[in-house]
């Protein structure tokens, strides 16, 4: 006796081959209508967080000293002419007060005084120093901090490229203060993608993936970088692949018919084939980043088992962020395997000993410029963390209509959060009651 299905007939062989084609397209319809991960980071964060997000080589605070007192410009403005009658407008004893009167123009708000004060710092430097000096460094970095609090990020992105091709263009040689430069440059580029600072996403995701990726291979080579300067290349790259997988999705139709049509685009249509290897990068950044964190472990001396303990952390996040909870069990269960050998009780309890919201590596992260005094709004969460690393029974106490518009976001994020559940003697284990206290950046 026959099957009937939309007016055909199908006998019992028919069936099961009907049968088995729906089982195999239900697992793909699944995964194109599941929800992705919240990327923590870059809607809410833990009040009072921040990243630094792997500034190796270039300070993350300035390292010039003040040497007049602070709070009066009638001081600094008289050792300044004090200076500059004993060796001239170009004397290099002229950098660092000038990077002081900067600063303190900066506290007070006049953005401009302290834009020009900088400036005038950075071309004593080069007079004294020449065009490539290192000195410059943390005064760059005070710029563009001041970029960013004025709001000027077209300037801001214009001066990365200037500071990128000035410490070498992620070419060798490569000694710390340049790869620092290309690693810095890169998590700019990050920022600026998610600030939408270019016309083209796509073509400037790519130069940014081929970026790392060109860099890291070329270190690869090199025996001469030091290992923690590989280390972050990798991780960086990581991050790169936790932003693809962000922006772009894998479109199910295009994996049969893309290759073909797409990569025959007119010539005139450059960003038809740039998208289609966006696509094909991030149908394999799953893979690829596994590959990236376990080329890491192998290369990390086992005797610094900190550093490979680290490796396997971030792999099981980045398994446990794909939802592949297996895979990031694994990884956790060996970095507390080495942290308890290594009798590093307290490392333990900080990355394992509570849930941790993910990505925990700054991939997201996006600092907020707040005018001085204003407060942001801080949502009080309570919620369950089960093993698998989701949360449930989310609840918020908001006291005024403004705290609940906020309080129903972070709800939301929460609920598509990916967390690394809290491990125990090789096993993930449920959290209940969490609380915890979070500011929305949006």
């Amino acid at each position: 006796m026959g099957f009937e299905l939309a007016g055909f007939t199908l006998s019992p062989p028919q069936r099961g081959r009907w049968a088995a084609l729906v089982l195999f397209l239900l697992p793909l319809s699944l995964s194109v209508h599941a929800t992705k991960p919240e990327p923590y980071g870059e809607h809410f964060v833990l009040a009072g967080e921040q990243w630094s997000d792997a500034k190796v080589g270039v300070a993350d605070e300035p390292t010039v000293q003040a040497r007049v007192p602070a709070g009066d410009e009638k001081v600094f403005l008289s050792y300044l002419y004090d200076l500059e009658g004993e060796g001239g407008p170009y004397s290099d004893a002229l950098a660092e007060p000038l990077n002081d009167l900067g600063r303190h123009h900066r506290q007070k708000g006049d953005l401009a005084s302290a834009r020009k004060a900088y400036q005038r710092a950075l071309h004593v430097v080069r007079v004294n120093d020449g065009l490539y000096s290192e000195r410059q460094v943390p005064i760059l970095q005070e710029l563009f901090d001041l970029y960013r609090v004025s709001g000027d990020m077209d300037t801001l992105d214009a001066r990365y490229d200037y500071f990128f091709r000035l410490y070498g263009s992620g070419e060798p040689p490569f000694n710390r203060v340049r790869l620092g430069a290309a690693l810095e440059y890169i998590r700019w580029q990050r920022e600026a993608i998610r600030l939408r600072l270019s016309d083209s996403k796509t073509r400037r995701v790519l130069a940014l993936y081929t970026l790392n990726r060109d860099i890291l291979e070329a270190v690869e080579a090199d025996a001469d970088v030091e290992p923690d300067l590989y280390r972050e290349l990798v991780l960086s790259q990581l991050r790169n692949f936790y932003l693809i997988q962000r922006l772009f999705e894998t479109k199910e139709e295009l994996q049969q018919t893309g290759p073909t049509i797409r990569m025959n685009a007119a010539w005139g249509e450059p960003e038809d084939v740039n998208q289609h290897r966006m696509e094909v990068i991030q149908r394999r950044s799953l893979r690829r980043g596994r590959e990236l964190l376990q080329q890491l472990i192998a290369s990390t001396p086992a005797e610094d088992t900190q550093s490979v303990a680290s490796a396997y952390l971030e792999l099981g996040d980045w398994n446990q962020w794909n939802d592949q909870t297996e895979e990031a069990l694994a990884a956790y269960v060996e970095a507390e395997r080495l942290l308890r050998e290594a009798d590093s009780d307290a490392l333990l309890q900080e990355w394992l000993g509570e849930p941790q919201e993910l990505p925990a590596n700054g991939a997201f992260w996006q600092p907020i410029p707040r005018v001085p005094g204003e407060q942001p709004v801080v949502v009080v969460a309570n919620f369950d963390v089960l093993a698998k690393g989701r949360a449930e029974n989310i609840e918020t106490t908001p006291a005024t209509a403004e705290e609940e518009r906020e309080a129903s976001k972070v709800r939301r994020y929460l609920r598509n959060t990916r967390f690394r559940p809290r491990i125990v003697d090789g096993e993930a284990r449920s959290t209940a009651q969490l609380a915890r206290r979070y500011e929305v950046l949006d």
